[in-house]
C-alpha cells in the first residue's frame, strides 16, 4: 500500500462520493491527513508496548490498520510530492529535497491534491512542515507552515491553528480536507551544544525546564533507555537507546498533539462525519532506515479511522508480514 492510495481513497470520497451523497442528503464529509516526520512503527497498534500512544490507539479501535504500509520514496520532499500529487517522483519533478541549496520543485504543470479538491468545492489546509515546491502546484486555502517548531511540535500552537481552520470551515459550510504535517519526530539541530540543551529530537523544547519554554497542554514523557525496543537493523548500545528514548518522547508529544485536534474535531460537530488518516514519509533518522531502500526506510505506519465504524473494521497484511514481526524483531524489538 503505497501514498497514492491515500490519494485514491480520499479523491474518491471527497469527489465521486461528495456528488453521489449530495444527491441524497445535504451531509458532507471531510478528511484530515496527519502526517508524521521520520515516524516509525512506535505505537501499540504495531506492537511496541513501550512507547505510550492512546490517541492513535483510539483511532486504530476504530479503523483500518495497515501492516505493510510503504512510501515510494524514502525522502522527505519527494515523499511528501508523491503524496500529493500521486506521481511518482520522477514524474512529478520533485527528485530531492526543497530547502536550502537543494531547491528541488516539481513540474509547474503538475496537478495536486489541495487544488483539485479546491477546484471542486473542498475547503483545503495545510498546517504543519510543507516542503515542497512551487506554492502554485501545492496551493491551500488555509496555509500556515511556519515558523517550523510551532507549527510542527508547538502542539497547543497547533491546535488552535486546527481550530481555527475548522470554525472557518464551518462558516464556509463546505466539505473540508485538512493536512497536518508533524515535524515530530525529526531529529533537531547535529550541533553538540543544541542537543544538549533541546535534545536530539527536540524532546526537551516545550517541557518547561531552563531555557526550553513551555507548551502548555504537553506533559512531557521521559522515558528509560533501558525499557526501549531496540528495532532488529540497529545495534543494541546505550547511545541508540538513549536516542530511541528522546525519540519517544518526540512520538508521544504528537500523539498528545493528535488528542487535541480529535477534541477540536469533536467541538467543531465534525467528529461523525471526518476520515483520519495518519501515516508518515519514511522510515525513522538512524542507520539503515531513513533515505535507504531497505525495509525500514520505507515501510510506514499507515492506518484509517471512519467515524462510520465504532470497532475496528481490520488489518491489511499477510503471513509475511506477521512473520516479518516475529522472526525479524520489527514489531517487538529487543529489550
Amino acid at each position: 500500500m503505497s501514498s497514492v492510495s491515500i490519494l485514491l481513497i480520499l479523491c474518491t470520497l471527497l469527489l465521486a462520493g461528495q456528488s453521489i451523497e449530495s444527491a441524497r442528503s445535504k451531509a458532507k464529509k471531510n478528511a484530515i491527513l496527519i502526517f508524521a516526520d521520520d515516524a516509525g512503527f512506535m505505537q501499540s497498534a504495531y506492537n511496541n508496548s513501550v512507547c505510550d500512544t492512546p490517541n492513535l490507539d483510539k483511532l486504530a479501535a476504530r479503523g483500518l490498520v495497515i501492516n505493510r504500509g510503504y512510501t515510494s520514496v524514502s525522502s522527505c520532499s519527494p515523499s511528501r510530492s508523491v503524496l500529493l500529487t500521486g506521481l511518482p517522483q520522477h514524474q512529478n519533478g520533485m527528485y530531492g529535497l526543497q530547502h536550502s541549496v537543494h531547491h528541488f520543485q516539481s513540474f509547474y504543470n503538475v496537478k495536486s491534491l489541495p487544488v483539485i479538491l479546491r477546484n471542486n468545492g473542498v475547503y483545503t489546509g495545510i498546517i504543519g512542515k510543507y516542503h515542497v515546491a512551487p506554492r502554485s502546484v501545492y496551493d491551500f486555502d488555509y496555509f500556515k507552515t511556519g515558523p517550523i517548531q510551532q507549527v510542527g511540535r508547538n502542539i497547543t500552537y497547533m491546535r488552535q491553528l486546527v481550530r481555527t481552520f475548522l470554525r472557518n470551515a464551518n462558516e464556509r459550510d463546505t466539505p473540508f480536507f485538512l493536512y497536518i504535517a508533524f515535524f515530530d519526530t525529526h531529529r533537531g539541530s547535529w550541533k553538540p551544544e543544541d542537543q544538549r540543551k533541546n535534545g536530539p529530537f527536540l524532546n526537551l523544547w516545550g517541557d518547561g525546564g531552563k531555557g526550553h519554554g513551555r507548551i502548555p497542554d504537553w506533559k512531557p514523557h521521559v522515558y528509560d533507555p533501558d525499557k526501549v525496543l531496540v528495532p532488529y537493523f540497529l545495534p543494541d548500545t546505550r547511545a541508540a537507546r538513549e536516542d530511541i528514548a528522546a525519540m519517544y518522547t518526540s512520538f508521544n508529544r504528537m500523539d498528545q498533539g493528535i488528542g487535541l485536534f480529535m477534541e477540536e474535531l469533536k467541538a467543531s460537530g465534525h467528529l461523525d462525519d471526518t476520515l483520519v488518516m495518519f501515516t508518515a514519509d519514511n522510515g525513522i533518522p538512524f542507520p539503515n532506515a531513513k533515505t535507504n531502500l531497505y525495509e525500514p526506510g520505507q515501510g510506514e505506519p499507515m492506518m484509517i479511522s471512519s467515524p462510520h465504524h465504532t470497532k475496528s473494521w481490520g488489518k491489511v497484511g499477510n503471513s509475511r508480514a506477521g512473520a516479518r514481526k516475529e522472526i525479524t524483531g520489527l514489531g517487538q524489538g529487543r529489550r
